[in-house]
């Protein structure tokens, strides 16, 4: 018999003893393979970072060749003794493309100051690794069983296997019964004051973004619920388009300096409801409601909240109203995607940062509008320096707030730092991987370094979490179309539309496939009704010269050409786009020309110009490849 120190971890009700090797919740020894806890273990002590699958390996099964599928066995058998259900990732994060990294809050012996001394002996211990056959498993157990020593307390075993099966059944069916995903509606607003348009919304955007922290829920981003903030609508059937378990419903008035929030969860397969209360608040305490109606429902659904999570839910971002009140302003001017929406999303952010310069979540909001107004309403060397200014001052306030590390991942990949913002891109969803708009801006980097399938894989990953959301489904073309598949673009495009028939992504993506398969006249007609709805963008008149001039119709791409370079005179206009126009046209000086000015204003574009395909007839040119090393375009 000896003595040995042992490293031990806890995280939520578990404790990890690496000396004895095993995993304990409340006393109880909990059933893991060898190779499930050398996973365990090798994920906890490296948990400051993503593991790729290939260290995962090497760490596991040294000079051995193995098949991913083992490491996904072990990583499998770990959630379920976590009791963590399909994309939970409460303790075990997927980091689509890349790998695992642990994400539960560790208590460790050094955070505790103790040392705990453990009593090894060889004496009376069973040992079962999994590479023993079933023959040997049965003759270890029954040789154990039927030795006088082994019987009695086998009967005490059973005994209590047989109680511990009744507990976990009953709380398996009651598990059963918990709402997984939940939809937040926008609050319907009741006799709305002129300039409180932004309320329903930006209220149930503020729950939306605190429920989105807890694991064990998967909750639909605004965007998915932005089409039922009308005056009337029936909750069970949005539940069900929406494809939740629960949801939120709730109805706001103002009146005078008063606030009252009616609010009710619903649970979607028989209308029950399952909560429902009324706040009435000073209008001067809007986070006093989103922070009850957040802990109302987080306690209603019963959720065992790890203490990262009751502190993201708890977590009040500013103590200022009016910081509070801009910010929502901004949440809601900055979904309209539209120029004038963008502008004003910008100025309501500065001016909540004005209202309270600590506000972390605000800067990060500043700079998401930042990035997106970049290379459209914004040159990008104006827009992105002040986006990751922006990003960065919301770390230095909350370097654990996922949406300030995918603002600055967001905003470097767009200044063309691939490394650092991939780095970025882990942290983020790592910290939160049920946030949809990180793996929005995450397939973006995963295109721009050619890995498109992995770039699909991640917007299919976001889908799981908001299968309606006609913006990832328009997104999901852009990967095919780079990799040279125009029938899988075009279906994105499709599948957009029958989402979205308005939207006019979903047009530009259909045009986009159908001027690559040569099919002009349907590629014309799909760019004309993505412009109707969308007249601002001059990325689709550039599209639509270009197809023209490829089509044969040089009079109409020089008209467009010539309207582009007028609407250039009063607002900014991506040089790309007039690139295009002139590569269509032949005109390869030129084209490079305005290349040379896209490189001076660090276009996005840039980091796709050698599988975009409006340039594909300037391929062969030594000033193409020059560009392209300059650029740093990944091979």
């Amino acid at each position: 018999m000896f003595q040995e120190t042992s490293a031990l971890y806890e995280f939520g009700d578990f404790r990890v003893d690496t000396v004895r090797r095993i995993v304990l919740r409340q006393g109880q020894q909990l059933a893991l393979t060898a190779k499930a806890f050398d996973t365990l273990e090798t994920l906890i002590r490296n948990r400051d970072r993503v593991l790729t699958k290939d260290e995962l390996l090497k760490a596991i099964w040294p000079n051995t060749f193995v098949e991913e599928a083992n490491l996904a066995q072990n990583v499998s058998a770990l959630r379920k003794v976590f009791g963590e259900a399909p994309g939970e990732n409460r303790y075990i994060a997927t980091v689509p493309g890349r790998g695992y990294r642990f994400v539960g809050e560790v208590r460790s012996p050094a955070q505790s100051g103790t040392e705990l001394v453990l009593e090894r002996s060889f004496t009376a211990d069973v040992a079962i690794d999994e590479e023993e056959t079933r023959d040997e498993r049965q003759h270890t157990w029954v040789s154990w069983l039927t030795r006088p020593s082994g019987f009695v307390p086998a009967l005490a075993i059973l005994a209590a296997l047989g109680v511990i099966a009744i507990v976990m059944m009953r709380r398996s069916a009651a598990d059963a019964e918990k709402p997984r995903s939940l939809a937040v509606l926008p609050f319907r607003q009741l006799a709305q004051p002129a300039g409180d348009e932004y309320l329903g919304i930006g209220l149930a955007d503020a729950v939306i973004t605190r429920l989105s922290n807890v694991r064990q829920l998967v909750v639909r981003p605004t965007d998915s619920v932005l089409k039922y903030s009308g005056p009337v609508v029936d909750p069970r059937a949005a539940g069900r388009e929406l494809a939740v378990d629960a949801l939120l419903d709730g109805k706001v008035q103002k009146a005078g300096d008063r606030l009252r929030v009616t609010v009710q969860l619903i649970r979607v397969a028989d209308g029950r409801p399952l909560w429902a209360e009324s706040f009435d608040e000073d209008s001067a305490n809007l986070f006093a409601v989103e922070d009850s109606v957040s802990r109302k429902v987080a306690d209603t659904l019963a959720l065992h909240l790890a203490g990262d999570e009751k502190r993201e839910l708890a977590r009040q971002y500013t103590q200022n109203v009016e910081a509070y009140r801009s910010y929502l302003q901004g949440r809601y001017a900055g979904f309209r995607f539209t120029r004038q929406g963008l502008n004003q999303a910008i100025e309501h952010f500065n001016r909540a940062i004005a209202q309270d310069p600590s506000y972390a979540i605000a800067y990060a909001g500043l700079a998401d509008a930042y990035t997106t107004a970049s290379d459209w309403v914004l040159s990008p060397r104006e827009a992105l320096p002040k986006a990751e200014a922006a990003s960065r001052k919301a770390l230095a306030f909350d370097d654990r707030l996922a949406e300030a590390h995918s603002s600055l991942a967001h905003s470097l990949m767009h200044q063309w730092k691939l490394a650092p913002a991939g780095a970025e891109f882990d942290r983020a969803l790592a910290l939160n991987p049920n946030n949809t708009a990180i793996y929005f801006a995450y397939s973006e980097y995963l295109s721009a370094l050619g890995k498109y399938d992995e770039s699909i894989a991640a917007l299919n990953k976001a889908l799981q979490i908001n299968p309606l959301s006609a913006e990832i489904t328009a997104l999901k073309a852009w990967p095919y179309y780079l990799k040279g598949d125009n029938q899988g673009a075009f279906d994105a495009g499709r599948q957009t539309l029958a989402l979205d028939p308005d939207f006019w992504f979903g047009h530009m993506d259909c045009a986009m496939a159908l001027h690559e398969m040569r099919r002009y006249p349907e590629a014309i007609a799909e760019y004309e009704k993505a412009r109707a709805i969308n007249p601002d963008s001059t990325l689709l008149v550039a599209g639509e010269a270009s197809t023209s001039a490829d089509a044969g119709d040089r009079a109409k791409a020089q008209s467009m050409l010539a309207e582009l370079m007028r609407t250039a005179q009063r607002q900014y206009v991506s040089p790309m786009d007039i690139a295009a126009i002139h590569a269509a046209l032949n005109e390869r000086d030129a084209a490079f020309a305005w290349l040379n000015k896209a490189y001076d204003d660090q276009s996005e574009m840039l980091l796709f110009l050698r599988r975009y395909t409006p340039f594909m007839n300037l391929r062969g040119d030594p000033r193409f490849d020059a560009l392209i090393a300059r650029v740093g375009v990944p091979q």
